[in-house]
């Protein structure tokens, strides 16, 4: 299976009003990520960010001294904590490269749930890249494709289903599974530092069961997301 389609020749433009976060996912404070991003996180920028409730809550753990979202949608009512709330076409290079221009550079950038949608998630990176100041890192949740639902689905059946959330999201672009997440995230200059497959919050018999008489080494399958740190090393 292909992990990426052909990409258009100009990127959509930035709707007039962005639409507004109701609620839900968007305004949930990532905790599974918490475990990746560094307690020092200086000043952090959430691509994707929602209503700032990551950065709102890495503000009040006195770990970010300043924080912000950039994201399609626009919060009503954003985590007042936050520094910052922008909205825009996240596939727009010039979007993207003015808001890293006006509040950049950044020593901690989070992409959670967020590359997967882009049409070019690879452009994306390299952008966040240049803002990101050197020894800083870029943190990132992307959803596993090899999770036994869909690779099952696949072996099985010859097909998977589009869901209106999950690892097949109908609005998903891309899809990923460990090797790729790590290419797209490893361009020269970023380094790899940390790669977590979070197991299900519940546990089941089974899965306890097949992660004993697999000794662990099949995680990847029974994860729906990959947690991925890298940090950049090239001198200013």
């Amino acid at each position: 299976m292909e992990d990426s389609i052909p990409s258009p020749t100009s990127p959509s433009p930035a709707p007039p009003n962005p639409p507004a976060i109701v609620g839900g996912y968007n305004d949930q404070v990532r905790h599974d990520v918490l475990p990746s991003i560094p307690k020092s996180a200086g000043v952090v920028l959430d691509v994707g960010g929602g209503t700032g409730a990551t950065a709102g809550h890495l503000k009040r753990l006195g770990s970010a001294t300043r924080a912000g979202t950039v994201d399609l949608v626009r919060a009503e009512n954003p985590d007042p904590d936050i520094d910052f709330q922008l909205a825009g076409n996240l596939d727009d290079q010039e979007f993207v490269e003015s808001v890293l221009a006006e509040e950049g550079p950044f020593d901690t950038i989070l992409c959670l749930d967020v590359l997967e949608h882009l049409v070019d998630p690879w452009r994306v990176v390299a952008q966040l890249q240049q803002r990101l100041r050197p020894g800083g890192v870029l943190i990132a949740s992307l959803p596993n494709v090899r999770h036994y639902r869909v690779s099952g689905g696949l072996l099985f059946r010859g097909r998977w289903h589009l869901e209106d959330a999950g690892i097949c999201d109908r609005t998903h672009l891309r899809f990923f599974v460990r090797d790729t997440a790590t290419e797209l995230l490893t361009p020269p200059g970023l380094v790899l530092e940390d790669v977590r497959t979070p197991l299900p919050e519940r546990r089941t018999g089974l899965v306890r069961l097949f992660r004993r008489i697999t000794f662990g080494l099949f995680d990847n399958l029974i994860s729906v997301r990959y947690i991925i740190r890298v940090r950049r090393t090239d001198q200013p």
